[in-house]
């Protein structure tokens, strides 16, 4: 398994007051983590959506009652602070590739529930679906009253409203070369002493104790793991208890924002296990984030609030028996490669109240908008079922129908993500400011069935995103991208890469980046010093990006480095002084000669 696209948690960068991590084998690139959750982008839309379903049921008397419930959803965006941290990277003297952290999902907790009188339900640690690289989306199905709560708390206002995430991605885990050898079952024995019989543990305490004390927990270490230091040590043992034995979570609400491990006793029965403390695996770990849900819409008055946030629907009426079932996808909207997808549900039967099995299907558009599909059960039957998804995508010419895995459910609201279809969802987004620059041809390629396989779409303003669907039988998956100045029409290529989710910026393509020039003055007359101004060829007019070099006799030679902010403008201009013309625009490749004689009197002291 390539594990190309990941962070190596072995490999810190300090960069200003954040850390980025080494991509694993992968030389000068590193994954920056984002540093908050922003209220999401929606185009044409509000971040903040609460859907009010109402629909009337009969009843077996012949009366009936009007049923309501809603679906609130949040949509966040990661920000990762990319051009700040690769100007302290820069400045720093860090020549290093940034790209973002890739994030697999992770927990909402809002704030100020009770001050606020928001729904109890909303005090609940909140699943975060990932959409794509840098949105992810919560959807919480209300019931009347929790909806009615909510609705008076828009008419009030908002504004106090902020919350903690948790974001869980995975990297390759510390890695030490030493062996550990331990019983499972005395290891949960010693956390359950730890933390007082529970099955969980604060994450910082038991890396305290791995530190301080890792007898006391039974693990057998060598005498030599002396030389290593402990705290590495602790993070490689961590790390593999959070792949292998326990489940990282977010801690309590009672408690400081942090992290618990939570045990899966089933997998830590007695016996002995050895951990290869050297080989390398995946381990998950989790990011402590401030959230905005509200951005925007915390400058609206309360009245126009409401009205941004609530769209109501009327569900057709049912007769006794009939549930309603609701489903939403949480989906990219641009899939290349699908035809057409669906969710079939499918209800077995259960005699003698209903003795046939019955089935339903929604088709999973792009859109945010929930889809009620009817069931008609037996009066008293509580609700259960099965779902699987579909999608029919072009092989050879042809269509094919790819099924995802048979789940089960019990719950009134269904949401479909990513993984639940038999098929990779790789999202692949382009910074907008970029895509005013230039667009973009993206390629998924690699071999399927013995043959070649690719799928390719266009980047531009208008279609900032878009998401390949490779079948999980596709071998040696990859990505590559030209991007295609608008102005000129000049071409920057992106090398090869992996497949897995990628976010395209001027520094993905060839022509960005730090570059370095060589400069020497040749004294051919009798000046002692010569000066001149230098900055990158769209800096000109920034005084923090341009620089005064000097050259002396005893100094000729000097070195200048910048940071080049567009694979379509590396290059640099230069001038004598400030009175002097700048140069046309010229390329790095090739030192810079001058001479002395050639300077402007300004420029040279005798």
């Amino acid at each position: 398994m390539s594990f190309a696209t990941r962070p190596d948690w072995r490999s810190p960068l300090p960069i200003a007051q954040r850390i980025a991590y080494a991509a694993y084998d992968q030389p000068g690139r590193f994954l920056l983590p984002p540093q908050a959750l922003a209220a999401g982008r929606v185009e044409g839309g509000s971040p903040l959506r609460l859907d009010i379903v109402q629909q009337n049921r009969p009843d077996q008397a012949g009366g009936g009652t009007l049923a309501r419930y809603s679906i609130l959803s949040l949509a966040f965006a990661a920000d990762f602070g990319l051009d700040a941290a690769r100007q302290a990277a820069f400045e720093l003297g860090q020549r290093v590739q940034l790209a973002p952290l890739p994030v697999e999902g992770g927990w909402l907790r809002l704030n100020a529930v009770q001050a606020l009188d928001l729904p109890p339900a909303l005090e609940e640690l909140l699943p975060l679906d990932a959409a794509s690289l840098s949105a992810l989306n919560l959807a919480v199905r209300l019931d009347s009253a929790a909806t009615d709560l909510f609705v008076a708390a828009l008419q009030r206002g908002l504004l106090a409203v902020g919350a903690s995430a948790w974001l869980r991605v995975r990297g390759v885990a510390e890695r030490v070369p030493l062996s550990l050898t331990f019983d499972p079952a005395a290891l949960l024995a010693a956390v359950r002493g730890l933390s007082g019989g529970a099955d969980e543990i604060d994450a910082a305490l038991l890396r305290q104790r791995l530190t301080d004390a890792p007898q006391l927990l039974g693990l057998g270490l060598p005498e030599r793991s002396g030389d290593i230091p402990a705290s590495v040590l602790a993070d490689a043992v961590l790390d593999r208890i959070a792949a292998r034995l326990a489940a990282p979570k977010p801690s309590p609400a009672d408690a400081a924002p942090g992290v618990r491990l939570v045990f899966d006793p089933a997998a830590m029965a007695p016996g002995r296990v050895q951990w290869n403390l050297a080989d390398a695996l995946l381990a998950p770990r989790l990011l402590i984030l401030e959230a905005d849900p509200l951005g925007p819409l915390r400058t609206l008055p309360a009245g126009e609030l409401h009205d941004k946030v609530v769209r109501r629907f009327d569900a057709r009426a049912l007769a006794s028996g009939w549930r309603s079932l609701s489903v939403r996808a949480n989906l990219p909207e641009r899939r290349i490669g699908v035809m057409t997808s669906q969710v079939d549900i499918q209800v077995p039967a259960r005699p003698p109240a209903r003795m046939t099995t019955l089935k339903a299907s929604a088709s999973l558009a792009a859109s945010d908008k929930p889809v009620a599909l009817e069931l008609r059960l037996s009066p008293s039957e509580p609700l259960a079922y099965q779902w699987q998804t579909s999608a029919v995508v072009l092989s050879d010419g042809r269509a094919e129908t790819l099924k995802g895995p048979l789940r089960s459910g019990e719950r009134e609201h269904l949401l479909v993500g990513p993984d639940d279809f038999g098929l990779r969802l790789l999202p692949v987004e382009a910074e907008p400011a970029f895509l005013q620059q230039a667009d973009i041809e993206v390629e998924c390629f690699g071999t399927r069935k013995g043959k070649p396989w690719s799928a390719r779409g266009p980047l531009d303003a208008a279609r900032p995103a878009l998401t390949f669907a490779v079948p999980f039988d596709v071998d040696d998956a990859q990505i590559r991208a030209v991007a295609r100045a608008r102005d000129g029409g000049a071409q920057r290529s992106m090398p090869p890469q992996p497949a897995d989710g990628l976010r395209l910026d001027a520094f993905s393509f060839d022509g960005s980046g730090s570059r370095e020039l060589a400069l020497q003055c040749e004294f051919d007359d009798d000046a002692r010093q010569c000066a001149i101004e230098i900055a990158p060829e769209d800096g000109i007019d920034d005084p923090l990006r341009r620089k005064r070099l000097s050259f002396t006799r005893a100094r000729p030679r000097q070195d200048w480095g910048w940071l080049a902010l567009s694979p379509f403008r590396g290059g640099y201009r230069w001038r004598w002084n400030a009175q002097a013309p700048w140069s046309p625009v010229l390329q790095p490749d090739a030192p810079l000669r001058l001479r002395s004689s050639e300077a402007a009197p300004a420029a040279t002291t005798g």
